[in-house]
């Protein structure tokens, strides 16, 4: 028999984790804007013109938070991958589960960089960071050319070795689910020969779309084997998008049938969720059909489904 969750009751715990999640949140923005902005950017007008200062700043504040928010527990494997050397083009690739993602990418290695929406840009304290940061803001209204310039501009970074996290989907996934991917994210790597690193994050029930509750605090995140450029400079941008997301998928999948094992109320044993996860296992053994059928795999590969 399943073990029955009340997996859309507000407890205790969770009424518990928010608020302290969103004090301690709240807090050290406040502090990090106020305090630590005026000092960084005093420095960075005068000896950091691209701004590396402010991600290494950023992530020492969300290790802050981590350490203070002592109820959560961040199961990240890294793979082994280290920050990025002089002259290495590296772009993260995610697929964006929660609001929570916008803290646990600072675990990644490197100076980051992102590509965000304008929305977020206006958003007190965290957008305002974002923009001094010198990170990219995207408009849905944008023009060719204006898209052009943008990626001019993120090829720049990247030729600094400033690796840039993207979050190809556009949006937070309304039932974690992996969406499909806009193509602008392999464009850009095509076009500056950057290797891709491909992350899932398994965070969709830390704060759901839509919500501002913390539910959950076991964040899992998992670093895929880097796609080199090397491997995919014969492929157009569509079939390195294609073989990306069908990586991500499986890796998704992997990590919840583990999680499935090995923790006794994980969300995703819940029958609702493990059928949609069902939906994403049959579109992966179709993409699995396709890749092998149309030879879409990285030259480093072959055309199994077994990528």
């Amino acid at each position: 028999m399943k073990r029955k969750f009340s997996e859309d009751k507000i407890l205790i715990r969770h009424i518990f984790f928010t608020i302290l999640g969103w004090f301690l949140f709240i807090t050290i923005n406040i502090v990090q804007f106020f305090i630590a902005m005026p000092i960084v950017l005093i420095f960075t007008f005068i000896f950091d013109r691209n701004r590396i200062i402010f991600p290494y700043m950023t992530k020492f504040f969300s290790n802050m938070f981590f350490f203070l928010y002592f109820v959560e527990k961040i199961n990240y494997q890294d793979n082994g991958l280290k920050a990025p050397k002089k002259g290495e083009k590296r772009i993260y690739v995610i697929n964006h589960a929660s609001q929570y993602d916008v803290i646990l990418m600072y675990l990644l290695p490197g100076p980051i960089k992102f590509i965000f929406k304008d929305k977020w840009a206006k958003k007190p304290l965290v957008g305002w960071i974002a923009y001094l940061a010198k990170n990219l803001i995207v408009r849905d209204d944008m023009t060719a050319a204006e898209l052009a310039n943008l990626f001019k501009k993120a090829g720049k970074q990247l030729e600094a070795g400033i690796p840039f996290i993207i979050f190809p989907e556009g949006t937070r996934s309304r039932d974690g689910k992996i969406g499909e991917f806009f193509h602008g994210t392999f464009k850009l790597a095509v076009d500056n020969q950057a290797d891709i690193i491909p992350v899932v994050f398994d965070t969709w029930n830390c704060i759901r779309p839509g919500a501002l509750w913390i539910r959950d605090t076991r964040a899992a995140i998992r670093v895929l084997d880097p796609i080199k450029y090397e491997n995919y400079k014969d492929l157009n941008f569509g079939k390195v998008s294609f073989i990306t997301r069908r990586k991500m998928i499986r890796a998704l999948l992997d990590l919840r049938d583990e999680r499935r094992v090995k923790e006794k109320n994980y969300y995703r044993k819940i029958d609702k969720f493990e059928k949609i996860d069902d939906e994403m296992r049959a579109e992966l053994a179709e993409m699995d059909e396709r890749a092998a059928k149309k030879g879409i795999y990285l030259s480093n590969e072959s055309p199994t489904p077994s990528l």
